[in-house]
C-alpha cells in the first residue's frame, strides 16, 4: 500500500530486512511480497541490493488505460439494453455521490469511479470478461495511477458530466453513443 499511495516514492529502496523490521514480520513473507510487487510492475530487483520502487511512466499509464478501454467498451456494449431500472438508479446515485466528494480525495474518487464502471458493465453476460475487468481495476498499477491523479474541481465535474452522458445513452439503449462517450473519456484524459 505504501507504494500505491505514494508514501514510498519512485527510486525508494525496498530492503527486505528493513521492511521485515518495520512491520514486525519474518523475512520470508517480505521476500514473497517483494517478488509479487516486482511481478506487478511496482518495483525492480537490483542484484545484491534488494528492490527499488519503479517510476510510474506515461507508457505505464497508456498501457493500463489501453487495456481498460478495450475491455470496458466491449463489456459496456454487451451490457447496453440489459440494465434494470434499479441498476440505472444505482448508476445515477454513484454519479451524484461522485460530485459531492472533495476533488482532492483521490482514493474516494477512485472508489466511486470504479464502482460506476463496474455497475456500467455488470449486466454483461460474459463472466470471463467481467473477471478480467475486475483484475484490471484492482491491479496495483491501476490503483497507483488513480491515487496519483490530481483533480481540479473542473476535471471532477467533467468526469461526472461524461458519466451522466453515458447514463443518458444507456437510458436510450444507444450503445453507439455510449461507446463513443466512453472511448472519448479515455482518449481525452487517459481515464474515464
Amino acid at each position: 500500500m505504501d507504494i500505491i499511495d505514494g508514501t514510498m516514492p519512485p527510486g525508494a529502496p525496498l530492503v527486505q530486512e528493513q521492511i521485515a523490521a518495520k512491520y514486525g514480520v519474518s523475512r520470508t513473507p517480505v521476500r514473497d511480497a517483494l517478488v509479487q510487487i516486482a511481478a506487478d510492475g511496482l518495483a525492480t530487483a537490483v542484484p545484491g541490493q534488494g528492490y527499488v520502487v519503479n517510476e510510474l511512466t506515461d507508457h505505464d499509464v497508456h498501457n493500463v488505460y489501453e487495456v481498460r478501454q478495450a475491455l470496458e467498451v466491449l463489456a459496456a456494449t454487451q451490457a447496453c439494453g440489459l440494465h434494470t431500472p434499479r441498476q440505472l438508479v444505482r448508476l445515477k446515485s454513484l454519479i451524484d455521490e461522485y460530485e459531492t466528494v472533495d476533488h482532492s480525495d483521490a482514493e474516494e474518487l477512485f472508489r466511486l469511479g470504479t464502482a460506476f464502471h463496474s455497475a456500467l458493465v455488470e449486466p454483461s453476460p460474459n463472466e470471463y470478461l467481467l473477471k478480467l475487468l475486475e483484475g484490471v481495476w484492482a491491479h496495483p498499477v491501476n490503483r497507483r495511477i488513480s491515487r496519483t491523479l490530481d483533480y481540479t474541481p473542473e476535471q471532477q465535474a467533467t468526469v461526472a458530466s461524461d458519466h451522466r452522458r453515458i447514463l443518458d445513452a444507456l437510458g436510450r439503449n444507444d450503445a453507439g453513443a455510449m461507446v463513443q462517450i466512453l472511448a472519448a473519456c479515455f482518449h481525452i484524459r487517459g481515464e474515464a
